[in-house]
Parts: structure tokens; sequence; C-alpha cells
């Protein structure tokens, strides 16, 4: 994306409401500093542990509900 004469390093979409994307640009990727390389690849690992969080938390309230519906199920014998 070239805008002002500037080729910028990374590109970013945004639909308010939705996502933000940001892309770096393979050519420009060597020219960030090793720190700031550093902090993405942090940064990488805290969103997938993140995303692990949030995973987990979905699993432990469809096995709460699965546990609520077998409590209300209850077995009546007819002679």
């Amino acid at each position: 994306m070239v805008k002002g004469g500037v080729e910028r390093p990374f590109e970013y979409e945004y639909r308010p409401g939705e996502e933000l994307v940001l892309r770096f640009r393979s050519p420009l990727i060597d020219l960030i500093p090793t720190e700031v390389h550093e902090h993405l690849v942090a940064g990488r690992k805290e969103l997938l542990l993140a995303m692990r969080s949030f995973v987990d938390a979905a699993i432990s309230r469809l096995e709460e509900r699965e546990q609520a519906r077998a409590r209300r199920r209850s077995e009546i014998k007819v002679e």
C-alpha cells in the first residue's frame, strides 16, 4: 500500500463492530527491529493463550449445561 510516496511495512483493515486485521508485508518484514519482532512473537503467544482460555470457558459452559440437563431428567417407573 503506497500512500504519499511512502511504502508502509504493514496495512490494516477495520470494519466497526467486526475485526481489525493487521498485515505485515513480507519484503518489508526484515526491516522490523529485533525488539519489535520479539514483542510480536510474545503478542502472538498471548493471543493464542487468550484463545485457549476462551475455548476452555466455552467447553466448561457446555459441560455445565449437559450436567444440568442430566439432573433435570428423572426416571418414572410405571406399574
